[in-house]
């Protein structure tokens, strides 16, 4: 019309001012799809023990399955409504068994599928993965909210902030994208302290002997085609005469160990199954795995805190 001039800067500053930046959208997404995966988790095992059978139940010894002897599935003898004992393998499998023998524990199972494995109902293998993606939603949804308290004022307000507001306002963006690593760096180191404190512990209350390694495990990597990660199988014997064949916890591309070689054994002696090879790698490695993860993020976000520069609001004058 004539007379008449849109001011297109005016209106692209009004439209900006309505929107959420990037951050605050890209941390907001991240949590709330984090928090919806561990709410699908849930949901799926809740679902998959609806029509199970709940019984007590002890684990009397650990089958490797079809799987490699680098595998531990705990068998849990119990007794149907009916009276019958029954045992039945668990669908956790580890590299090292997670339960003792004789250890009591509650399960679920389908009377009317006996090939289906076993849902040991235990929060530690059942529930503490998804405690922890949902912990992880939760810290960054947390963020991503603050994020959007410090753009509401940009977004209400068609005035321009001043310097100093945008400063200050960055700052604390700037803080809250510090604690992410800090967060994460902290979660490593802790489970650093805990693998420590695990070994020993196994160190301290394990009996020592000695095996021969019988055999190296080749296994294929996945996703990587002809390269190859090799466990050493070794055979030893007990106080009581016992013979037990366990694989290496750990594996490598480099094994230094042969068939033939004798090696020092730490097991339990309740559960000897639970054997190591007594070793510096074999005892600290996943410690020092953890801790060297751990600490560049947890020092790095201290950096990034220790740089931000926060304005000071002007004190107002008294006369």
């Amino acid at each position: 019309m004539p007379g008449y001039k849109v001011d297109w800067h005016n209106m692209m500053n009004a439209a900006a001012r309505t929107s959420l930046s990037k951050s605050t959208l890209s941390v907001l997404i991240l949590g709330v799809g984090l928090l919806v995966a561990a709410l699908i988790w849930t949901g799926s095992s809740v679902v998959a023990t609806r029509s199970m059978t709940t019984v007590d139940g002890t684990v009397v010894r650990f089958d490797h399955g079809n799987r490699s002897l680098r595998s531990y599935q705990p068998v849990i003898a119990f007794m149907t409504p009916g009276g019958r004992r029954e045992e039945l393998a668990a669908g956790t499998s580890l590299t090292q068994p997670a339960y003792d023998i004789g250890q009591a524990v509650r399960i679920y199972y389908d009377p009317t599928r006996p090939e289906r494995p076993a849902i040991i109902d235990d929060f530690g293998q059942r529930w503490f993965p998804i405690a922890v993606l949902a912990l992880l939603g939760c810290v960054f949804s947390g963020v991503g909210v603050l994020f959007y308290l410090g753009d509401r004022p940009r977004i209400s307000s068609l005035a321009t902030p001043s310097y100093a507001e945008r400063k200050r306002k960055r700052n604390r963006q700037n803080l809250m994208v510090s604690l992410i690593p800090i967060v994460v760096g902290a979660a490593f180191l802790l489970c650093a302290a805990k693998s420590f404190m695990h070994e020993r512990e196994m160190i301290r209350g394990f009996n020592r002997t000695k095996g021969h390694v019988v055999s190296v495990l080749e296994n294929e990597q996945p996703y990587k085609p002809r390269s190859f990660l090799y466990s050493a199988v070794v055979v030893f014997k007990t106080n009581t005469g016992q013979q037990i064949t366990f694989a290496q916890g750990s594996s490598s591309s480099h094994n230094d160990l042969r068939e033939g070689e004798e090696v020092d054994v730490l097991y339990d002696e309740g559960t000897p199954e639970r054997a190591v090879i007594d070793s510096f790698w074999e005892h600290w490695g996943l410690t020092a795995i953890l801790f060297a993860i751990g600490l560049p993020f947890f020092a790095i976000g201290v950096f990034f805190v220790s740089t931000i520069e926060f304005a000071r609001r002007p004190r107002k004058r008294t006369s």
